[in-house]
């Protein structure tokens, strides 16, 4: 299936809001005016064959500037010394010399029909350069060949992508306000609470599983090593409804407490669900622009494919991606509301890191892995190997992180609390010590 055919199907079968479908890369009229653009070439006597010999020649160049007033011009000139180039009586090309600006496509022109490589064949009727202009042209300077369609092209191209600028950008504020208004919610719905009755009120935990799973299954961006980076927008949905039958699996949301929290993550979903519909509407006019200058390339041999990212560079839709921004939003402010374990690990035992003991080189582990190593005369710092271990003393105790990880991670403090205190009664008791969990006294 040819792509115009499957770009029109997708932006009609997909539930793309009109506006949306309105401002999409008009790709069928980009494919008419490049017929002309081609056959305006042709019958200047640049067909593809003979652009491509001057190109690679260096005898001709095609530009893409923008100009101050921010609007795209293409021109294609050629050297003078270039080959015999045949052109149209109403379409005369223009000495330029170097750092001289060149006439507009549509700019009145003084007519002639053939130009030799040593410009002696201009007919004596029209006016003649002077042969110091001559000399320079001949030296430095460029013809400029005018040309209509490929402005015309260009100008609907820029005006599209301009337009699809502007709608990516109204809906990344309005996904962002609604990003904010949800953080500000799963932080309420989340607070830690002191107390049994009034821990029994909130879905902290409940949430800190859901953005596990949602961390865990990289819907947008991959860090894996074999797949590092974006992913496409089949490979991102594929994703989000993984992470939702995961949730699903694991009835979190018939756990939740809080009727307000299961309505958070009905948004929290749709949130997803709306950057999802704007990341492939973005992939697919992006790939709708790509094909087209690949196929202006393809039929007019100008090699465009390069320079027209360059010369739009400035355009978010080309050079950015939303689904980057908003995740980034998403992460700063919904995500982080609820800490994560992970962050707070000691890197020696995968467990909580408590008490957290912070070395002068500023890592932090917990004090049992720090109080074994300074028994076995270890002095070498695990991540970085500076000689700061057995220089830590209680002053080294970040209280206040501690206090943070006690309010955050009640259980998982409560259950190294317990380990720490039956590794300390095994060191003190040796094989004497009997573990009173494993069951009633049989002497009593």
């Amino acid at each position: 299936m040819k792509f115009g055919h499957s770009f029109k199907e997708a932006l009609q079968g997909e539930t793309y809001p009109q506006h949306w479908v309105d401002k999409a890369i008009p790709y069928g009229q980009l494919k008419k005016l490049l017929g002309k653009v081609r056959e305006e070439l042709s019958r200047n006597g640049y067909d593809p064959d003979t652009l491509h010999r001057l190109l690679a020649d260096h005898n001709a160049e095609y530009r893409l500037r923008l100009e101050n007033s921010h609007i795209l011009r293409p021109k294609l000139v050629v050297r003078p010394s270039a080959s015999t180039i045949c052109l149209r009586s109403d379409a005369a090309p223009k000495l330029i010399t170097a750092g001289e600006p060149s006439t507009p496509a549509n700019a009145p022109t003084k007519a002639y029909s053939e130009l030799s490589p040593s410009l002696s064949s201009v007919p004596q009727e029209h006016t003649t350069p002077s042969p110091k202009t001559l000399a320079q042209a001949q030296d430095a300077g460029w013809v400029d060949i005018p040309l209509d369609s490929d402005a015309k092209f260009f100008n609907i191209l820029q005006t599209d992508v301009v337009e699809l600028d502007s709608l990516q950008t109204q809906e990344r504020q309005s996904m962002n306000d609604g990003i904010h208004l949800l953080g500000d919610e799963i932080a309420r719905l989340a607070r830690p609470r002191k107390g049994v009755i009034q821990f029994a009120k909130s879905d902290l935990y409940r949430w800190r599983e859901i953005f596990e799973l949602y961390l865990a299954a990289q819907i947008f961006f991959s860090t894996a090593e074999t797949a590092t980076g974006p992913r496409d927008s089949e490979k991102a949905r594929k994703q989000l409804v993984w992470f939702q039958d995961e949730v699903s699996k694991r009835q979190l949301l018939q756990k939740f407490k809080l009727k307000a929290s299961a309505e958070a993550y009905t948004r929290f979903l749709e949130l997803n669900a709306t950057l999802l519909k704007n990341y492939k509407f973005q992939e697919l006019n992006r790939t709708a622009v790509t094909k087209i200058i690949k196929k202006f390339d393809k039929q007019t041999s100008l090699g465009i494919k390069a320079e027209f990212p360059k010369a739009m560079s400035s355009a978010p839709f080309i050079a950015g991606s939303i689904a980057k921004d908003i995740c980034s939003q998403l992460a700063c402010e919904v995500l982080s509301r609820v800490p994560q374990i992970v962050d707070y690990t000691c890197t020696i035992c995968y467990s909580i890191c408590w008490l957290p003991v912070r070395l002068d080189c500023d890592h932090m582990f917990c004090i049992r892995c720090m109080i074994k190593m300074q028994n076995r005369n270890k002095e070498l710092c695990p991540l970085c190997r500076a000689k700061t271990v057995l220089s830590a003393t209680e002053a080294h105790i970040d209280w206040k992180l501690m206090s943070y990880m006690e309010k955050w991670f009640p259980k998982e403090t409560k259950e190294k609390q317990r380990y720490n205190e039956l590794e300390r009664r095994r060191e003190l008791l040796g094989e004497a010590y009997v573990d009173t969990n494993d069951g009633p006294c049989i002497v009593m």
